[in-house]
């Protein structure tokens, strides 16, 4: 029943913001609710009394009140307002008039002296005074009215008698005028305190929410307004319900209920917002409390730390790196120079022959090389983390870049007697920054020959699209599954692995490799199969396209 009064009390105030209209739709809800009750208890005793003439008007009564109340849940507050003055003064004066004509004389009509007060609290402007003079007017005609029932004389007595009446009307007017314009003073400060409050809270870059404690927002700031695409007006006096999406609300129902237990909850959450955006919130729940210690209402303060978390996970992905880049270091460094050092001890003792040290030439040899790419792509990445990289496009001829980065190799490719088949065309010219696609190629047909068993086949073309140059480097080695080629396309830091032949390497080239293609605008793609082969194709601008 409680709720249900409430419910009634609050119709038409959803989205009201101004102070004063809002003070007046509550107070014609108060008296409509107020009234009707008096009504309800009025046409009981009348119907105990048998007046039946009594009990129409007042039942009657009943139902207008609430049809007063039903106008401003529309809205419709000047209307609203109007119709309960015309109601209220209509009941009492046919209520007075009944009573005259049955002898009654129970001066009911005095009652319409509050109703003057209440017609002056109610309007603006010159409609406050013609109500108030109407009023009046009905009164004293109801007094003439009166007097004239009771057949008695209008002698001085009566004169004298609406004398008092007049006077106390006008007090009426001016103790209600004065209260009045205090009530407006104390409206328009209250509008300062709120333009400057609202000032403060609009230009902190936070998202500020307070609700009273029936989930009903009492004040937003505009990034809170702004975030869930709707006016604070439409905002304010809503139920949270109305305005936090099920994702959020799902969330925050929990954490508010604590704060109402008197908790302040704190979150963290990556939060999808109405217009489908994405942010990361940060925010904390505080309980409202009067001078008595009572929760009276929940602010939620929330702030967009999008960037931080950002920062947080790439720091946390370094550390990563990191730490991937000294165990690499340690495996595929300090295991060759460890190898060189016993290798030299062994021969400083005498205990290898000459004979014995050529046969090893040749394994000396490749670890040397194999070393000396190891340290070359840490010191280029090394180069790159410390000054950025900075691509300077140029006219590439792809045939130069593929046959230079073939002549690398060619230890490797007739040492694992891999047949390569290249074929560039000859308008295969690219526009970008030719060292970052030397090594870019180069890592990429390393990577192919290390995992290709003795006797693969390598196969290279180049040819124009468009506007494009399509580069494709197969091979028909032990291929990759699909995570590994997402965790490649993510440039993440490979683990170290040995090839086909034993072939060291850093697992910092194919990452290394798609940081410089990426920052020449090139597309990379990789199509694999475990034990079929792999396909690396790289999309870059063609030269003539730039000019």
């Amino acid at each position: 029943m409680k709720k249900f009064l409430s419910k009634i009390n609050q119709a038409g105030l959803k989205g009201l913001e101004d102070p004063l209209n809002y003070r007046r739709v509550l107070f014609v809800n108060n008296l409509s609710l107020v009234t009707s009750v008096v009504c309800f208890a009025v046409t009981i005793l009348v119907v105990l009394e048998g007046l039946y003439p009594q009990f129409i008007v007042t039942s009657a009564g009943v139902i207008l009140f609430f049809l007063v109340i039903y106008l401003n849940h529309l809205q419709r507050y000047v209307l609203a307002r109007t119709s309960y003055m015309i109601i209220s003064v209509g009941i009492l004066s046919l209520a007075s008039y009944i009573a005259l004509g049955q002898g009654r004389f129970n001066e009911v009509e005095n009652i319409l002296i509050g109703f003057m007060a209440v017609n002056y609290l109610l309007y603006d402007g010159k409609f406050r005074y013609i109500g108030f003079t109407l009023i009046y007017a009905v009164l004293i005609w109801l007094k003439f009215v009166k007097h004239e029932s009771a057949d008695l004389p209008f002698d001085l007595n009566f004169y004298l008698t609406l004398q008092n009446v007049s006077i106390l009307c006008l007090l009426i007017l001016l103790f209600v005028g004065a209260f009045r314009k205090s009530l407006i003073k104390a409206f328009m400060k209250l509008s300062e305190k709120d333009e400057l409050l609202y000032s403060m809270i609009d230009n902190v870059p936070l998202y500020i929410g307070l609700v009273d404690r029936e989930m009903k927002y009492r004040m937003v700031n505009i990034n809170y307004e702004k975030s869930f695409g709707k006016s604070r007006d439409k905002i304010i006096g809503s139920h949270v319900r109305d305005v936090l999406p099920e994702n959020i609300l799902s969330k925050h129902i929990p954490l508010i209920e604590q704060t109402l237990r008197g908790e302040s909850p704190e979150f963290l959450e990556l939060t999808k917002m109405p217009d489908g955006g994405t942010f990361y919130a940060g925010g904390k729940y505080t309980p409202v409390r009067s001078e008595t210690g009572e929760i009276t209402g929940i602010a939620v303060f929330v702030n967009d730390v999008t960037k931080l978390e950002e920062a947080k996970n790439k720091l946390e992905a370094a550390n990563s790196t990191k730490d991937k880049l000294f165990s690499i270091i340690a495996h595929d460094i300090r295991g060759p120079l460890d190898l060189f050092i016993g290798l030299v001890d062994y021969s400083s003792h005498g205990d290898l022959s000459k004979e014995e040290f050529l046969e090893h030439q040749i394994m000396v040899k490749e670890k040397l090389a194999d070393l000396k790419e190891t340290v070359n792509t840490l010191l280029e990445w090394a180069r790159t983390q410390l000054d950025g990289i900075n691509a300077v496009p140029v006219s590439t001829n792809l045939d130069d870049v593929i046959k230079s980065n073939l002549d690398l190799y060619k230890g490797i490719i007739d040492q694992k007697k891999i047949n390569t088949h290249v074929e560039i065309q000859s308008d295969a010219i690219a526009f970008l920054d030719a060292n970052h696609l030397k090594i870019g190629v180069r890592n990429m047909i390393h990577n192919s020959l290390k995992f290709m068993d003795s006797g693969g086949t390598l196969n290279i073309r180049a040819a124009k699209e468009n506007s494009n140059i399509m580069l494709e480097i197969e091979d028909n080695g032990i291929g990759m599954d699909p995570s590994k080629i997402e965790s490649i396309l993510s440039k993440e830091l490979q683990s170290s692995k040995s090839g086909t032949a034993g072939e060291a390497g850093t697992g910092l080239g194919l990452s290394f490799s798609l940081e410089l293609l990426e920052k020449n605008n090139c597309e990379v793609k990789i199509e694999s199969r475990i034990g079929k082969g792999t396909k690396v194709i790289i999309s870059m601008i063609a030269y003539e396209n730039t000019h």
